[in-house]
């Protein structure tokens, strides 16, 4: 049994965000409750079902790090791991559980008031037979920062218990490096000397908060009962995302969306980042519209698509004033 510590679940934001300070996570209980947590898990596990029926499912033994493969399951067999990816396409429900006040709450907090958004949003399955992920942090591929780049919130749509591979973590890791990984071709990345971890055991509802510098993996599944959960990644605005949201959106979707639902998605543009429209209809950043503007050529008849109100100096001395920079 480990001997690592965890802080105490709790239901009290400024709690949480000591513990995310302290040990790198915390664990928030009743995050989504009653009907609405009903609602996740019920259209998250008809989605998972239909993308295995119709042979789209993203399958492994162990996670995304492992061998992975898009398809059906094996007949007379459901592999350990199951991924649903892009769920923001996928249901009302999961946009209405973005606004989530408290994810605001812990983002400002955790980025210390820095610009954030939404970096991927993954619904995730674990059965028996499923194998630990290495141990890693979220942010492995890029040097260690002061402010972490990532918040991983995973919300557990059953309870999370050590038998059914519930998350597992190294408390207050996030306050030193990286975990040592190797690689070889027949393991893949693995760690070259064993690293004590603490399962995360949490009731349905819960949400298990832990930032991109501390270390977690996936755990061993040997249970009966299966664990659902869904995962948000909220990043600050300067980080690559994890999905190239804007790219993914189904325009279904885009258009359905508010303003403000857009800008949990990243279409708000920042000093280090914008969306250039790609078409006459294009989906747009909320606070910095662009004309279409296509190769042009002598002879062609390709031809951009303007904005009202464009061409006037004013107008672009207010979009640089509202951008923080200086028009030229």
């Amino acid at each position: 049994m480990s001997k690592l510590k965890l802080p105490a679940a709790t239901r009290d934001p400024a709690q949480g965000k000591r513990d995310l300070d302290e040990f790198g996570l915390c664990v928030h209980e009743g995050f989504v409750e009653g009907e609405q947590l009903k609602l996740i898990r019920e259209r998250l596990v008809e989605q998972a079902d239909l993308e295995c029926e119709y042979g789209v499912a993203l399958l492994s033994g162990q996670s995304r790090g492992g061998k992975t493969w898009y398809g059906h399951p094996e007949p007379g067999a459901m592999p350990g791991w199951q991924g649903i990816a892009g769920l923001y396409n996928k249901g009302r429900v999961f946009i209405d559980y973005l606004k989530h006040p408290l994810f605001a709450e812990y983002n400002a907090h955790l980025f210390r008031g820095a610009s954030w958004h939404l970096s991927a949003m993954t619904g995730l399955i674990v059965r028996r037979g499923a194998e630990p992920m290495v141990v890693h942090v979220d942010q492995q591929f890029m040097p260690r920062t002061e402010v972490p780049a990532y918040l991983n919130c995973m919300l557990c749509l059953t309870d999370f218990e050590e038998v059914m591979g519930a998350t597992r973590v190294v408390p207050k890791s996030h306050l030193g490096g990286y975990p040592p990984q190797a690689y070889s071709a027949e393991r893949g990345a693995y760690n070259p000397e064993p690293i004590d971890t603490v399962a995360v055991e949490a009731p349905a509802g819960s949400v298990i908060f832990f930032e991109s510098r501390t270390w977690h993996q996936s755990g061993i599944s040997t249970s009966d009962k299966t664990r659902y959960s869904l995962t948000t990644l909220w990043q600050q605005h300067w980080v690559k995302p994890m999905d190239n949201i804007a790219l993914n959106l189904q325009r279904g979707v885009y258009e359905a969306l508010s303003e403000a639902e857009l800008q949990l998605l990243g279409f708000k543009a920042e000093p280090s980042g914008r969306i250039e429209c790609n078409s006459p209809a294009g989906v747009q950043n909320t606070n910095r519209k662009t004309p279409y503007v296509p190769e042009l050529r002598q002879g062609s008849a390709a031809r951009p698509v303007a904005l009202d109100g464009m061409g006037d100096r004013k107008g672009a001395d207010d979009e640089a004033k509202a951008m923080g920079l200086q028009a030229r």
